[in-house]
């Protein structure tokens, strides 16, 4: 089966490796990246990769004051 692998954004770079961080703390893999050309819209270039359920990680993020700007499917 294969995994499903998102990217979250956020505002930063910086916030990229906050979240990883805290994600980290909570046993959740997560890597800092560089969003495809073909996906990046504005603003940073980079977000958080994750191969769990983008949506759970945004909202436990949000409840940590990281807030993800954007889930994109990989």
């Amino acid at each position: 089966m294969r995994e499903h692998r998102q990217m979250l954004v956020l505002n930063s770079i910086t916030y990229a490796y906050k979240a990883r961080d805290y994600l980290a703390q909570q046993g959740i893999r997560a890597y800092v990246e560089r969003i495809p050309a073909n996906l990046r819209t504005t603003g940073c270039g980079y977000g958080v990769r994750v191969n769990n359920d983008g949506e759970q990680i945004a909202q436990l993020l949000d409840q940590a004051g990281i807030r993800v700007k954007r889930i994109l499917d990989l």
